[in-house]
């Protein structure tokens, strides 16, 4: 078995000092799934003062003294959160406890914890204490309260969201871990708690279950749970599309779009989020035509209006609201293998932006269950026209236009104020059209033309 090394020295001085210590939580976690370790916790039976004393050659931050964590930086400087053994009083507002209060018994603090996957601790010697068998139920892959799982919940609602997460994120592609029956019944029974949670936690942990390698099993199952806090979701489960090229009712095409969708590192979780929302808007704007199919005209900018209510109650991030809510805005937007249209749409949305509209509205047909080959084709090669594109420096903006508003203002009777960039945008059309060339001499010839006819 892997160890965990970071913060070691730490542990060791609080031993020294005759106080226990071990690694807890996630940290343990990974590591007897095989993992890296990842947010390295500490806990102590030290008391905050105690610990101030253990370090006090080390420079630390009372960063919540109140709840026992005290954040110590090692001889390297790399910091560690380190908290006292505690047990907790009622929680009347589902979020905090009414008190807290500090004990020496490792046994009293794991059993406050959310789930037996992460109430295991670990001394630096490799010793493994696991009073709920929480290794066992990471071995079989199960997910459950330590102790009963209505307490558990009614204590920090978050919980519901966190074993949701938990489900999409932990295991592999070969097998999820699986909500115990007994929480996941606790989960639904107490599912209304969540309004009780402040917005900035529920989107935290939002944010990483739409990234969970099985989001998509963790929303179909639980979507219930997930429509107290974003009710626009319950009307897309089982809302039959009535349309030939669809095979899924809005629910599973949206959650098949987030599973297929193209991602990076850096726009994950944005774009996990608005292949789930894209066809959000198509509920409230579904008729049936007078050909018998179901039309949702419209849906996109709905979905837009929607999804910035969304955003805006869950606290999203201004850019992350801001991406999302274009996203599904244009994920209908037209592509074909037309340079010209490409450099069109590379002038109003920039590369970047561009390729992810590209990249749900490509996810958006794999998730009708009738992606042809050929349109697969199409969109594999309107990316590598992108690029292209990009590459070559071919001109779609202005600022690759050869002359700019100085120019313009240097010709006979050149026009003031926002007349210059009309003129610089008719240009710039033009040359996209392929109907001007990019040089400076044609393209003066040109505004001298447009500014004679103003």
């Amino acid at each position: 078995m892997k160890e965990i090394t970071a913060g070691k020295n730490l542990i060791a001085a609080l031993e020294s000092a005759g106080y226990e210590a071990y690694y807890v939580g996630g940290c343990v976690r990974d590591l007897l799934r095989g993992l890296e370790p990842a947010d390295i916790d500490v806990t102590t039976g030290a008391t905050p003062e105690e610990m101030k004393e253990v370090f006090a050659d080390l420079r630390y931050f009372e960063t919540g003294i109140k709840h026992g964590t005290v954040t110590v930086l090692d001889e390297a400087g790399v910091p560690f959160e380190i908290t006292t053994f505690r047990t907790e009083g009622t929680y009347s507002d589902n979020r905090h406890p009414d008190s807290v209060s500090f004990v020496r018994d490792l046994r009293e603090d794991l059993q406050r914890r959310d789930f037996t996957i992460n109430a295991i601790a670990m001394d630096i010697r490799g010793g493994i204490h696991d009073p709920f068998d929480g290794a066992a139920d990471i071995e079989a892959g199960i997910i459950r309260t330590v102790g009963e799982a209505d307490e558990r919940f009614g204590e920090d609602a978050l919980r519901i969201m966190r074993a949701m997460r938990f489900a999409a994120v932990l295991g592999d592609h070969a097998k999820a871990f699986a909500i115990d029956p007994a929480t996941e019944a606790s989960m639904f029974r107490n599912k209304e708690l969540l309004l009780n949670v402040s917005a900035e936690r529920i989107f935290t942990e939002f944010k990483k279950l739409v990234t969970g390698v099985h989001a998509g099993d963790a929303v179909r199952q639980y979507v219930d749970i997930l429509g107290v806090v974003i009710p626009e979701m319950l009307p897309m489960k089982g809302f039959e599309q009535r349309n030939p090229y669809h095979n899924y009712d809005v629910l599973e095409h949206c959650v098949r779009a987030m599973e297929a969708i193209k991602t990076t590192p850096n726009n994950e979780v944005y774009m996990k989020m608005a292949a789930l929302f894209h066809d959000i808007g198509k509920p409230d704007m579904f008729f049936i035509g007078n050909d018998g199919i179901g039309h949702m005209y419209g849906h996109p900018l709905k979905g837009e209006e929607m999804v910035r209510e969304i955003m805006g109650r869950l606290k999203a991030d201004r850019f992350t609201s801001d991406r999302v809510t274009q996203l599904v805005r244009y994920h209908d937007l037209l592509f074909r293998e037309d340079e010209k249209l490409i450099k069109k749409w590379l002038n109003k949305f920039g590369e970047e932006v561009l390729l992810e509209i590209l990249h749900i509205k490509w996810a958006d047909n794999i998730a009708t269950g009738n992606m042809s080959r050929q349109l697969d084709d199409m969109f594999r090669h309107v990316e590598e026209m992108i690029g292209r594109i990009v590459e070559a420096e071919e001109c779609f903006s202005l600022k690759d236009l050869a002359v700019d508003g100085r120019d313009i203002m240097e010709t006979d009777g050149a026009p003031e104020g926002p007349a210059i960039g009309e003129i610089l945008q008719s240009l710039l059309n033009e040359v996209i059209d392929g109907s001007l060339p990019n040089e400076r001499e044609a393209i003066m010839a040109r505004a001298e033309e447009l500014t004679r006819g103003r």
